[in-house]
């Protein structure tokens, strides 16, 4: 896998996200609900966190998470104690396709996507602003 997102610059943020997939096989499920968490507070609309609680639990656990863009929910959850992760093509609220893929694919992708929508959003931003001060 290419360390270039495409833009001419090389990502530098995959030897962190390659050291944060290493050391979340030391304790997944908190660092699950850890990185849930985090999404959720930077995308509300768009991330579920799936959780789970046992008959005589007190706390749910962090199952899973769900971040819905565009066409794509990217889904990360962990099964048997390992990560897995996959990315479902969503067209009217049905999911036509689900692709199993690495995890660190899975990060880059959605990496990738959201620094696409957060470009768009901002350029929409200066237009309203520049249509409002005319």
């Amino acid at each position: 896998m290419s360390n270039d997102l495409g833009n001419g610059a090389p990502d530098l943020a995959f030897d962190r996200q390659a050291a944060w997939l290493r050391r979340f096989h030391t304790d997944a499920q908190s660092n699950l609900h850890a990185f849930a968490l985090r999404l959720r507070e930077a995308m509300p609309e768009r991330v579920t966190i799936h959780e789970s609680k046992g008959l005589f639990s007190r706390s749910a656990k962090t199952t899973g998470v769900t971040v819905e863009m565009e066409q794509n929910h990217y889904i990360l959850e962990i099964a048997n104690g390992r990560l897995k992760a996959s990315i479902a093509m969503v067209v009217r609220d049905i999911a036509i396709s689900n692709k199993s893929i690495d995890p660190a694919e899975w990060f880059a992708r959605l990496m990738e996507e959201t620094r696409k929508a957060s470009e768009h959003a901002r350029r929409l931003a200066q237009s309203l602003s520049a249509f409002m001060a005319e």
